[in-house]
């Protein structure tokens, strides 16, 4: 139950990304976020690998930046979630990101 209501919360935050104007890089973050999910849940993928976690830090960062350009706090507070989530899950690799 948590899994679909999580992929749809992912689904509808990174269309928000998308269709945020004046930031090439945050939709460019909806973007990837949106196909790599696609990609996973499409493909039943298990667990990301290791780069993945990388990239998602990336994105956080990215994601922290145009969140402060904005001024939009909730593009921020995205951000932060998400490097939290996958700044853990490269420490502790145990596949568990936000719940």
């Amino acid at each position: 139950m948590y899994d679909y209501i999580f992929r749809f919360l992912v689904y509808c935050v990174s269309i928000y990304l998308i269709l945020v104007e004046d930031s090439i890089s945050i939709n460019f973050c909806g973007w990837t976020i949106l196909i790599a999910h696609i990609y996973k849940d499409t493909t039943n993928l298990a667990k990301w690998p290791n780069w993945c976690e990388f990239m998602g830090i990336v994105l956080s960062i990215l994601l922290i930046n145009g969140g402060f350009k904005l001024n939009n706090y909730f593009i921020l507070f995205i951000g932060v979630l998400k490097f939290l989530a996958h700044s853990r899950q490269y420490i502790f690799q145990d596949n568990n990101y936000y719940y």
